[in-house]
């Protein structure tokens, strides 16, 4: 399979506190976006993916993936809380976290937070994740609507995150893969700035492309993603499974 990254501090904040991590042949694939003062945001993602990787190299043979997608969030979510604990500058320190596993047949995702997972296929873009933020429950809700929600004071307020408390609910859910499904992890740095539609326009499957293409197609991401303003880090995954390679080579 190939594996296109890319992440990018942005035109406006001063560091990148975003993360992401793959291990191609074991399946797992994940982004993060940290938050807090004082470089926190950093501290708090780099935990995550340190502990996901950590879990996921040393889980056993034959472990079952939710559970040790399960078991990894809720250690990172502990590693986390209790780093903000002992550090008086990482106080409140958090880190959304999606992170997918497949072996080419399905996907389990692991989600907390408002960083994304999306499927792209002949059918168009479909969002695999829900947001847990403050304007989504309000759409959901009915109070909002989608483009009220573009433009509030408040989109950037998560409700759920690794760390910022000692438990934690994580989503996790099974999805059904296509051979042709080509899959996209984002932090919000890309998704709020792109559309969805924008989205599946870019990563179109209606024609085949090189690997050179798809790195092309990242790169268009990305610079549209800056050209709109940059304001926040941008970090994304795109997950392409080759036919003469298979998943998890």
């Amino acid at each position: 399979m190939q594996v296109i990254a890319r992440t990018h501090v942005g035109k406006v904040r001063p560091i990148n506190e975003d993360g992401f991590w793959f291990d191609i042949p074991g399946g797992l694939f994940l982004v993060a976006d940290g938050m807090g003062g004082h470089e926190a945001g950093e501290v708090a993602s780099a935990l995550a993916v340190q502990t996901l990787a950590d879990c996921w190299q040393g889980q056993p043979v034959g472990a079952e993936p939710v559970k040790t997608l399960l078991d990894a969030c809720q250690k990172a979510n502990r590693a986390i809380f209790e780093q903000a604990q002992t550090h008086s500058s990482w106080s409140g320190m958090g880190t959304t976290l999606t992170a997918l596993w497949s072996d080419g047949s399905q996907v389990v995702i692991a989600h907390v937070g408002d960083s994304r997972a999306y499927r792209i296929n002949e059918h168009g873009v479909t969002p695999l994740t829900h947001d847990h933020s403050l304007v989504e429950e309000m759409i959901r809700q009915g109070t909002l609507t989608e483009a009220e929600a573009q433009g509030h004071p408040q989109r950037n307020v998560i409700t759920r995150a690794l760390g910022t408390r000692d438990t934690v609910k994580i989503d996790v859910f099974t999805e059904a893969l296509a051979p042709q499904d080509v899959l996209l992890l984002c932090t919000d740095g890309l998704s709020n700035l792109i559309t969805d539609e924008e989205i599946g326009k870019v990563l179109s499957t209606h024609q085949r492309r090189s690997s050179q293409q798809w790195e092309q197609a990242a790169d268009q991401l990305l610079a549209l993603a800056l050209e709109r303003g940059g304001f926040d880090n941008i970090t994304f995954l795109i997950l392409v499974q080759t036919e003469s390679e298979g998943w998890n080579a």
